[in-house]
């Protein structure tokens, strides 16, 4: 049994940790968005969901913040070590209903952490191909070697191979 200041902290850090699963859904949701508005090249609203990511960046910061202050204020209660001041040492010492509380709410971020990884590795993938696909695409334009990289002689002037072009630029 734990004491009731002990009670309020763990209150404490169940909301923190439903503010966190809030966040990593709603990081989500901001993924699935960026990679429909990367394929629909919507750059007016890419503009938009980067300005709503920067304003949310300091939010979840904060949140952050609050669920270590909550995490260190937990160890000193219960006697513990920071270090070891993990949600699996709470649920040792917790009894239900609270110990529930505490592992449906760990479960829960497991969940959403793996599936933010899986998430994350897709929107990375799908931005590396752009690249690629818009380094080749200037290549075939503008004559750049197979390297992509353009020659330049001795005048600074650009060599381009004008039979392997789509666009020859030279007049």
């Amino acid at each position: 049994m734990i004491s009731s200041s002990a009670a309020a902290k763990v209150d404490a850090m169940l909301g923190a940790l439903d503010e966190d699963i809030r966040s990593t859904e709603s990081t989500l949701s901001q993924l699935d968005v960026l990679r429909g508005l990367i394929i629909k090249r919507d750059d007016k609203a890419l503009e938009t969901l980067l300005h709503d990511l920067r304003e949310e960046a300091e939010s979840r910061l904060a949140a952050i913040r609050r669920r270590e202050t909550i995490r260190e204020e937990l160890a000193e209660e219960l006697g513990c070590d920071l270090r070891a001041m993990t949600l699996s040492a709470l649920c040792r010492v917790l009894v239900d209903p609270q110990r529930q509380a505490v592992v449906d709410r760990q479960s829960r971020l497991k969940d959403l952490v793996a599936r933010l990884k899986r998430e994350y590795a897709l929107t990375t993938a799908l931005v590396a191909d752009c690249a690629r696909f818009n380094r080749s695409l200037m290549g075939v334009f503008f004559g750049q070697d197979h390297q992509g990289k353009a020659t330049y002689n001795a005048r600074g002037m650009v060599s381009r191979r004008a039979n392997v072009s789509l666009v020859n630029l030279h007049y």
